[in-house]
């Protein structure tokens, strides 16, 4: 063999070793689904971002939704539901209803963020975009519910 065309094939066959490692790895991934997260924007819109979450099942998937959503938003134009550091009491899914638990703090944030009407209002847009299974969802602020779902209307009313 010519000491010049050694190289080459030395060269050809690592780059097919690693372009076949690059496929198996791609195709042994875990795919990933397409989500549509709402956000409410700095002006008072409504905006849409969209992400690329792990496939769950439904539970696993409203509870990691809730989560993704309180990260907050990628683009600078769109508010955050609450403080960044704020963390959930609990949050479970449980014959097709999602319950939320809030700390008190989610009604007073830090930082410029919409009222806490909105962020249910969102929440609940998101989950139901998002969660075609879940069939409610139930808001607790510290352990007390925040808003009732009133059957005897198709509005939400908060609970006095």
């Amino acid at each position: 063999m010519n000491f010049f065309t050694k190289p080459r094939l030395i060269c050809r066959l690592l780059l097919s070793v690693i372009a076949g490692m690059l496929f198996l790895s791609y195709m042994t991934s875990s795919k990933q689904e397409r989500t549509l997260l709402y956000f409410q924007q700095s002006d008072g819109g409504i905006g849409i971002e969209e992400r690329y979450l792990p496939p769950l099942s439904e539970s696993e998937f409203a509870v990691s939704l809730v989560n993704e959503l309180l990260l907050g938003p990628a683009d600078h134009r769109f508010l955050r539901f609450a403080d960044p550091e704020l963390r959930l009491r609990s949050c479970f899914v449980r014959d097709n209803a999602l319950y939320i638990d809030f700390p008190a703090q989610v009604l007073t944030p830090d930082i410029k963020a919409p009222d806490f009407h909105t962020v249910y209002t969102l929440l609940r847009k998101n989950i139901a975009v998002n969660c075609k299974n879940i069939g409610a969802v139930y808001f607790y602020i510290d352990g007390v519910p925040a808003y009732v779902k009133n059957y005897h209307s198709s509005t939400d009313n908060k609970k006095s």
